[in-house]
């Protein structure tokens, strides 16, 4: 029987780093700005025994306002800060699309998620999804992870958190 992993999903604008206002995204490294505490909870999550991975809806993409490229610099990027404070995430999963292209990796569809158990079986009883927006609680809640929504609560997800850390009462 292979191993069986528990996992924390993590939403990135607005939950790892600063969200730029509606209808601007983070096209360049100069414009990502980690939020406190990211690095002592990722690691408190590892340290648990949780896989951290990334999904991310990146429709700037999709909006032909960065390109790929530029997306994944500021991903190597980040990952290297993450890495030299151990903690990098364990997989990285973005969605380039815009809203209107129907795609099934986009959230509040759950494909990044079914994505990473390509790589990892993942015990989903076991797991979360962590966001700040309505669409990130609805991907956990259709995987079948518990969700935690950060920064403010609007009934629909597991349990609400006003900052990030919070978070470490709930993950145990």
């Amino acid at each position: 029987m292979s191993k069986k992993y528990k996992a924390v999903f993590f939403d990135r604008d607005g939950t790892i780093n600063v969200k730029l206002p509606e209808n601007r995204y983070v096209t360049r490294w100069e414009e990502f700005e980690f939020l406190p505490d990211v690095f002592d909870v990722l690691r408190a999550i590892k340290h648990r025994g949780y896989l951290t991975i990334l999904v991310t809806n990146q429709r700037g993409i999709g909006r032909k306002l960065m390109t790929e490229q530029q997306l994944q610099d500021i991903h190597q990027k980040m990952q290297n800060i993450l890495m030299l404070n151990e903690c990098p995430f364990d997989l990285i999963f973005y969605c380039p699309h815009d809203i209107h292209e129907n795609c099934s990796c986009r959230k509040p569809q759950p494909g990044m998620l079914i994505k990473a158990e390509q790589y990892y079986p993942i015990t989903r009883e076991r797991s979360f999804m962590v966001g700040d927006s309505a669409v990130d609680i609805e991907a956990g809640r259709r995987f079948g992870v518990r969700t935690i929504q950060v920064g403010s609560w609007d009934g629909a997800a597991d349990y609400s958190v006003m900052e990030l850390k919070g978070i470490l009462k709930i993950i145990i």
